[in-house]
């Protein structure tokens, strides 16, 4: 499919490519749904997710709605900025570690308002991380993993990452 949405094909080869990849269908006793089907497309949007030949990305109107969330008054507020990042935990880097900290928050301490500011801080870190989301790179069998890990004394994490043009993607 990479090849056809490239373009780098003529006609005649684009239809054996599509010829071969129907017949692995055929092979596998798969299902297509031709009206739910894309050929050819150079970029798809999938479970709120941008699929591309450069990789996995979160969609960008889904992600510019967390610009505007403001800190939670309760514990149902954190709870719920939480679950809407578990989605897209994969696209921050060492989520767990500054998650971490909202996840020991109660009720009664965000209402009374007390020591919230390491809180406010992991909020607003978050929020920042998810709009600069990178894109998942797919991974090169042919290049070398690198893990890369974070912890503190509440939590540990990880990424994997491959170098490509000189920097570490995950």
């Amino acid at each position: 499919i990479d090849d056809i949405a490239a373009g780098t094909h003529t006609w005649s080869e684009q239809i054996d490519l599509v010829n071969k990849l129907l017949y692995r269908v055929r092979y596998w006793r798969l299902s297509v749904s031709m009206p739910k089907s894309s050929f050819g497309k150079k970029k798809i949007e999938f479970l709120s997710h941008e699929i591309s030949r450069a990789g996995i990305r979160a969609l960008p109107k889904v992600v510019k709605g967390i610009e505007k969330l403001e800190f939670p008054t309760n514990l149902k507020g954190i709870q719920s900025f939480l679950g809407s990042l578990n989605y897209y935990h994969k696209f921050i880097e060492d989520y767990s570690v500054i998650a971490s900290v909202l996840y020991e928050l109660t009720d009664e301490r965000i209402k009374a308002g007390r020591d919230l500011d390491r809180a406010r801080l992991a909020f607003n870190v978050l929020k920042e991380k998810i709009q600069s989301t990178p894109i998942l790179r797919h991974p090169d069998r042919s290049k070398p993993y690198v893990i890369i890990l974070h912890a503190n004394m509440w939590a540990v994490s990880a990424v994997l990452a491959q170098e490509h043009d000189g920097i570490l993607w995950p």
